[in-house]
């Protein structure tokens, strides 16, 4: 981009925002990283969910006056997140294309086509890949055919927590940004410090102007609480108020049973797991946005992209794996400025195995990365200060007691925080004594799914066809790979995946990284390249 007087261009930029976008102004934090974007600098902005992200790549795209005409190139890492810009984008008449693997010839000729099309004839301003389409040498060669105004990768802490194993075309970014010349772009809701410092070593070529807001969020009050069998706890926290949410759990399994059972008590609750068909996910999903006060009980692929204003509350019947997917997931509630409510269950054997005992052998970096976070989120967990003055230390930001958490409120809340400060002792004591393999853990997994199935109907088991020989060698292999991944984490196998999981596996034998099947595992990497190899 090629800018001239910075205070002009922001004035242009308004006019575009209330002309294209109907917005009256831009939201707190957006005006520093666009002015940054808008001169033709490379940009890292850490904003919260829900303060308007991809308006900064998306308003320049469109911006004439004062820039150079161009194609932004946004680098995103889901489908669902790709078709749900585009939609957003076509009702303001912007025109934007994607290129993605679930496009058929027609539709990706199509967009090819509108990249080289007349300004009268609607060219696409922004154009939408995942990194793998981008590593491409024919698409890269299609890029180099337009010009290039600005390389944006949404969802940027998929670089550091996707990028080393799991989807290593994202450590091809850097070079790809390089070839195009282009200012570099990445936005992100949920990065740390640590996290801040991978994105910049990996994915922008000359070191970039970091934009931080506030993690802050005075309308969401946080409450963390052991974990109670059956349902009373779960439907307690729901309440009889109407509202819509969303209940996270571990297990395709979990996610059946509890909104069966909850169902059975009158709420109306979804499951959401990458293993239903998808014309049962979507209707699921259209259900949750198009109803009031629908529990949607659903595993990680119930993620990113969900856009629902009035989610009055994210429960998490397990912990999340980092702190930063914790940020991200309960970032889903309130997003339209009014009350809402997180609550996190736990129990205290499931966050001693997360917690890395002080004699345990230092791992290979992208290891301890994974371990720092999990420990990271049972620290959170029994945290005996105010949640959110935790919760924002993880990030690099302070600030004083929130007064909105379960720490922060009530008469007991001294005698809560006491509570905490003893269960944490407690957990870090019990640490010690995990040092056996994992593969002989309590399976938390199991224990609380069986919790639920009272509740759930009653059906005949189907027995499973013989699998072929081919298939039984791949299964015992990546059970192997279970094993291993386990015992590196210190958490049960099945918590790394079910033998359900890997059976469809070593039968579909799936190649995309982005596959939900795999999207929904631990270390999903490790799996990957067991398939890679069984070619």
């Amino acid at each position: 981009m090629i800018a001239s007087d910075s205070d002009a261009l922001m004035v242009r930029a308004r006019e575009t925002l209330r002309a294209r976008f109907r917005f009256d102004d831009f939201l707190p934090g957006q005006s520093a990283p666009l002015a940054a974007i808008l001169a033709g600098r490379d940009t890292l902005a850490v904003m919260p969910t829900g303060s308007g992200k991809s308006l900064l790549y998306q308003l320049p795209a469109v911006m004439d006056e004062g820039l150079e005409p161009g194609l932004a190139v946004v680098v995103s890492p889901l489908i669902a997140l790709m078709r749900d810009q585009l939609r957003a984008l076509a009702g303001r008449g912007i025109a934007a294309a994607a290129l993605h693997s679930m496009q058929d010839d027609d539709e990706a000729r199509a967009a090819i086509a509108s990249l080289v099309a007349s300004h009268a004839r609607g060219q696409a301003r922004l154009l939408y890949l995942a990194p793998e389409r981008l590593a491409q040498p024919s698409t890269q060669e299609l890029l180099r055919k337009n010009r290039i105004k600005l390389f944006a990768v949404d969802e940027a802490h998929c670089v550091s927590h996707w990028g080393h194993d799991f989807r290593p075309d994202y450590l091809a970014l850097r070079e790809i940004a390089a070839g195009l010349g282009a200012p570099v772009l990445a936005v992100t809701a949920t990065a740390g410090p640590r996290t801040r410092a991978e994105i910049a070593r990996l994915l922008f070529p000359r070191p970039p102007e970091i934009f931080l807001s506030s993690f802050a969020r005075p309308n969401l009050s946080l409450r963390f609480a052991r974990r109670r069998p059956g349902l009373r706890q779960i439907a307690g926290f729901i309440g009889r108020r109407g509202d819509s949410g969303v209940i996270y759990v571990n297990s395709r399994r979990m996610a059946d049973a509890l909104a069966t059972g909850l169902a059975r008590q009158g709420f109306d609750a979804l499951p959401y797991h990458a293993g239903l068909d998808a014309w049962t996910r979507g209707a699921h999903q259209d259900a949750f946005f198009a109803r009031r006060g629908v529990a949607m009980v659903a595993t990680i692929a119930f993620g990113m992209g969900v856009d629902k204003p009035d989610v009055r509350f994210v429960l998490h019947v397990d912990p999340p794996l980092s702190v930063e997917n914790y940020y991200q997931e309960i970032g889903r509630a309130g997003r339209d400025g009014a009350p809402a409510r997180a609550l996190t269950l736990f129990t205290p054997e499931e966050l001693a195995r997360r917690w890395r005992p002080p004699d345990r052998p230092i791992p290979e970096p992208v290891v301890a990365a994974e371990d720092a976070r999990r420990q990271a989120m049972a620290a959170l967990c029994v945290a005996p200060g105010c949640r959110f003055q935790a919760l924002l230390q993880s990030f690099g930001e302070e600030s004083a007691p929130c007064g909105m958490c379960d720490h922060c409120r009530g008469p007991l809340r001294w005698l809560r925080r006491a509570g905490t400060l003893v269960q944490s002792w407690r957990v870090a004591a019990r640490s010690r004594l995990f040092v056996q393999d994992a593969a002989e853990a309590i399976e938390a997994t199991d224990c609380v799914a069986e919790s639920f199935t009272a509740y759930a109907p009653g059906a005949p088991a189907i027995a499973e066809p013989p699998l072929r020989v081919d298939d039984a060698r791949l299964l015992q292999a990546l059970k192997n790979e279970r094993r291993a991944v386990a015992r590196r984490l210190g958490i049960a196998p099945r918590q790394v995946a079910t033998d359900v999981q890997l059976r469809r596996l070593a039968i579909e034998r799936p190649r995309r990284p982005d596959d939900p099947l795999l999207a929904e595992m631990t270390a999903p990497e490790a799996f990957l390249r067991i398939l890679s190899a069984s070619l």
